[in-house]
């Protein structure tokens, strides 16, 4: 993956052909899926050189097509693998995110032509230190048995300077001890502040839930935007750092 620059908007999601054909927008709304929604993990084809993200119909009039009014300044090469969430016609919308020390997250119209299949079995475990962009971690460490811990902050904000000068940086925090069901893990947010059990119809959703999927090489979060302060969210696409990165 090649610099990139321009933030991504994510939620790990089923790969919905239908919805999508009646998307404008490249992004999947924040909703936390189906306990059987499974991410799909797809890779540049062998022996493409650059494949440019591509605006959509919001971006700009008569997009997306394969022109240069079109392309973003973002690009993949080959191999490089991204998490398809939606298509929309001849396009797949996917995220990239890179690795350190940036961890830029893009998400994009890329074309389905570009795109081969790979596999999508989890690379290594649930653990490490998680990252996507400068304002969202997830920290993973082993527990006792098959369960893992999990420490995770995000900001909104911290990436605007007037914000920053304001102090209204808003952040949210998870946390808790789990065990993970193979490539997926849910929970919501208990009273004492620890993990508590996943409930997919609560009678309350001001509660932070989220869910979690490893894919590939990638980490996936989805949350109901209620895990911190305005805006904030752990929803993404996160690839694996090294502590204190």
């Amino acid at each position: 993956m090649r610099p990139i620059t321009l933030p991504a908007i994510l939620i790990a999601a089923a790969l919905l052909p239908s919805l999508a054909a009646a998307q404008e927008t490249c992004y999947v709304v924040p909703t936390l899926g189906a306990a059987d929604s499974t991410p799909q993990l797809k890779a540049v084809a062998p022996g493409q050189k650059r494949v440019h993200f591509i605006k959509g119909a919001s971006g700009s009039q008569g997009c997306p097509n394969d022109s240069a009014a079109c392309r973003m300044k973002g690009y993949l090469v080959a191999n490089d693998r991204v998490v398809v969430t939606a298509i929309q016609g001849a396009y797949a919308c996917a995220t990239f995110t890179g690795g350190a020390p940036n961890f830029s997250s893009t998400t994009g119209l890329l074309p389905l032509s570009a795109l081969a299949d790979t596999p999508q079995a989890a690379e290594g475990d649930w653990t490490g230190a998680w990252r996507s962009g400068d304002e969202q971690e997830i920290d993973i460490s082993k527990a006792a048995g098959n369960a893992i811990a999990i420490e995770g902050n995000a900001t909104y904000g911290g990436d605007d300077p007037e914000r920053v000068a304001r102090g209204a940086i808003n952040a949210g925090q998870i946390g808790g001890t789990l065990t993970p069901d193979g490539d997926r893990a849910a929970f919501s947010a208990g009273d004492d502040g620890e993990a508590a059990p996943y409930d997919a119809n609560p009678g309350d959703d001001s509660v932070c839930r989220v869910r979690l999927w490893r894919v590939g090489p990638y980490l996936l979060a989805a949350d109901n935007l209620m895990c911190g302060g305005m805006n904030v969210s752990f929803t993404g696409v996160y690839s694996r750092g090294k502590p204190g990165q």
